[in-house]
């Protein structure tokens, strides 16, 4: 057969009728039997790497979970471990080999074939000599493991990834050493089925089991990649390590990379952790290398609404509210909590209670709310932030918990309605609610809870009705009282105000949500139309969305109910310098020099006006009383060195940017002038390139930086490059 040996075809025991006419056909007779057995063969194996095909898989599979199936159900004919139908569990290890993607573009797809085949080879001799090995899918590879747990499927696939990952292959040209990095995936069958899935026939079982070991396999990809680490992930721990913030929206929600189809449900709470070590956060801890380092504790979230593949989850709590939640942090699932259950005669339900402190769970404590706030015209619901409670060992963290709780009992009464909100934290609905008397109650509690327990506490309030928030918009209110209230001295009591619309708004606006800003801004001058601050932010809002006219308006309103407001005044002169009006510039600059001698960017700003008069000497006059405040020297070199490009004075000016950038090396500003100086002066256009290429790169949106580097490239002879650089400056 083609020459090449496939087998020993030996009949014994056959008895021929006419042996000596029959021996010649004898040898043909083989031929068949083994042609069929090649026939079989190939139909269920791949003829690249000699694995069992994924139509063979699933077939495998199906009968391996029928065999399961029938353990289920009552039948006339007992089957035992012994015996060779009998099969309690079956396991399946799926490896991505995506990394040969690359491997056939950058070395060959006949290069990218032999390395898959050194990994089919390798994978045969981990498996189990029971286990069938699989050709899943384009660079995919599944092990079925009949009578696989999901400690053993953990093993093999942990011993497939090392093995694996260890297979090289030489490229005869270049000579390197090509590998691929490795993920597995893994889920067993019926461990990691649940609910209405055991009602789904075998085959679609077969497969749905193939596909939660993919996913676990992808998720263990990510998780390698961005911990620089092998990962092999199971698809019974995909909840409690697999999950990563995806998106940050607005209203404290969250979408999480964690869905229906990695068995979240509603209602499952998560804390939040980061491996960011910056120092801004993490209170200058000092830097280890990556993997050694441990996380960092966040906060926690819980899940709104599950889709297939991911989540849009509710932000419960920040350990430390000035610490962002930000995408690729991780989420780990938190146990669910114990409670027992009370029976409400008026619903005739059961509703779960925390068996040690007697509050609802989150998710009970707002449906519960949900009910009673329908009752009521006014109420006040409070958030408690326990922010430092005393350390204490073993399970006496939640016996402080239950004694807090009493506290909020003897001064709210027991009729309040209560619940738990994350680890350190309690919800309160209080029916009837003013602001001035639930502010007294509050205030009463922080100072009990410091006194008797030692833990301080912040408490966020929201009173309806307020404003034009509705009923449904409660909790997302105590969200922003609470953050106000963290900002307060003690006791951090915070009800939903002026100020605290204001603050809110801060915030959207640091994210560049300027429209969401302004929504908020306009709401604090609704609750308070003398909130100045609010009257300014709103100007700058303006501004920055290049409505200068605008902008101008509300400065002025904000100046109106204080004349003194040095904000007000400074912006004003910065809106007027922007819109062309010196004089009135110079007004308001004066004014603010009046109530605050030292105010550096008026001064700047003062310098600026009289350099753009080309008035150079009282410009310069401006710039040296800058200087001696010893505030940001970058800006004061900056604008120097622009003076003395306007006096043509390069040297001197490039003597002033060097200073600004050794006070600070990324200053794109100072970049794009230091290039600017070198293509006026007809110098080397390539040092100017690198200068403005580096502008560019540190600021994206600075239009300067790509007009210089679109010079640069001219004068390097790249006219493509320069034409490419002058749209990005927007001016093709």
């Amino acid at each position: 057969m083609n020459n090449k040996f496939y087998g020993q075809f030996v009949a014994r025991g056959v008895t021929i009728r006419a042996p000596k006419t029959l021996v010649s056909t004898l040898p043909a007779v083989a031929t068949l039997a083994l042609e069929k057995i090649q026939g079989v063969k190939s139909s269920i194996t791949n003829a690249q790497n000699g694995l069992f095909t994924r139509d063979y898989l699933h077939h495998a599979a199906n009968r391996e979970i029928s065999m399961i199936r029938e353990g289920f159900h009552l039948s006339g004919e007992r089957r035992t471990a012994g015996s060779e139908e009998y099969r309690a569990t079956v396991g399946v290890v799926l490896l991505d080999l995506s990394g040969l993607r690359s491997v056939e573009t950058e070395f060959g797809h006949l290069f990218a074939e032999e390395l898959a085949v050194q990994f089919a080879d390798s994978l045969k001799s981990v498996a189990p000599e029971q286990a069938f090995v699989c050709s899943s899918g384009d660079y995919e590879y599944a092990i079925l493991i009949p009578a696989g747990t999901s400690s053993a499927c953990r093993k093999i696939a942990a011993e497939a990834v090392r093995t694996l990952r260890s297979v090289q292959k030489v490229h005869s040209i270049t000579e390197h050493r090509v590998g691929v990095d490795i993920a597995a995936g893994y889920a067993a069958f019926p461990q990691d089925f649940e609910g209405a899935q055991f009602e789904l026939k075998s085959e679609e079982q077969s497969r749905l089991l193939l596909r939660k070991s993919r996913i676990g396999a992808g998720v263990a990809k990510r998780l390698g990649e961005s911990l620089l680490i092998p990962h092999v992930l199971g698809f019974n721990r995909l909840l409690h390590e697999g999950g990563t913030i995806r998106e940050v929206l607005p209203v404290n929600r969250v979408v999480v990379d964690v869905g229906g189809a990695m068995g979240a449900r509603e209602g499952q709470r998560f804390s939040i952790w980061s491996n960011n070590y910056d120092s801004t956060y993490a209170n200058g801890v000092p830097a280890d290398s990556l993997i050694n380092r441990h996380p960092l504790y966040k906060g926690e979230l819980v899940l709104m609404e599950v889709r297939e593949a991911d989540s849009i989850a509710e932000i419960m709590h920040m350990g430390d509210p000035t610490w962002a939640v930000e995408p690729t942090d991780t989420i780990k699932l938190l146990p669910e909590e114990k409670g027992i259950g009370v029976t409400v005669e008026k619903d005739k339900e059961t509703e779960q209670l925390d068996s040690l402190t007697g509050l609802y769970k989150h998710r009970d404590f707002i449906a519960r709310f949900t009910k009673e706030r329908e009752a009521t015209d006014s109420f006040a619901l409070a958030l408690i932030r326990l922010s430092r409670i005393p350390h204490v060992q073993g399970g006496a963290g939640e016996q402080v918990l239950a004694e807090a709780t009493q506290q909020c009992r003897d001064i709210l009464g027991n009729d309040m309605i209560g619940g738990r909100y994350g680890l350190n934290s309690l919800i309160c609905f209080y029916p009837e609610g003013k602001p001035e008397f639930v502010q007294i109650l509050f205030n009463e509690l922080c100072e009990r809870l410091l006194t008797n327990l030692g833990i301080e506490a912040a408490v966020g309030i929201f009173c309806y009705p307020y404003l034009d928030y509705r009923k449904g918009d409660a909790l997302e209110c105590c969200l922003k009282a609470l953050e106000y209230a963290m900002l307060l001295p003690v006791p951090r009591v915070g009800i939903l105000d002026s100020l605290a619309l204001n603050i809110s708004a801060d915030k959207l606006y640091s994210k560049n949500d300027s429209f969401g800003a302004i929504e908020e801004y306009k709401r604090a001058l609704l609750a308070d139309e003398d909130n100045t601050m609010a009257w300014n932010s709103l100007g700058v809002c303006y501004a920055g969305l290049g409505r200068p006219e605008e902008a101008r308006k509300h400065f002025e309103g904000a100046l109106a109910r204080d004349e003194d407001d040095v904000m007000a005044l400074y912006n004003l002169g910065h809106i007027s310098q922007t819109l062309g009006n010196f004089k009135a510039a110079r007004k308001y600059y004066d004014n603010c020099l009046l109530h605050d001698e030292k105010h550096f960017f008026s001064i700047i700003r003062l310098g600026q006006v009289n350099e753009m008069e080309n008035d150079f000497s009282t410009a310069r006059m401006f710039f040296e009383r800058a200087r001696a405040l010893e505030e940001n020297k970058p800006l004061v070199e900056r604008n120097f060195a622009r003076l003395c490009m306007k006096e043509d004075n390069p040297d001197k000016a490039r003597e002033h940017l060097h200073q600004a950038l050794l006070y600070n090396p990324q200053d794109a500003v100072a970049l794009e002038l230091m290039a600017r100086i070198y293509l006026d002066g007809g110098e080397d256009p390539e040092i100017a390139e690198v200068l403005a290429r580096q502008a560019a790169a540190l600021r994206p949106d600075f239009k300067g930086a790509w007009l210089q580097l679109a010079r640069a490239l001219e004068a390097c002879g790249k006219k493509q490059d320069a034409h490419q650089a002058l749209v990005k400056a927007g001016e093709l």
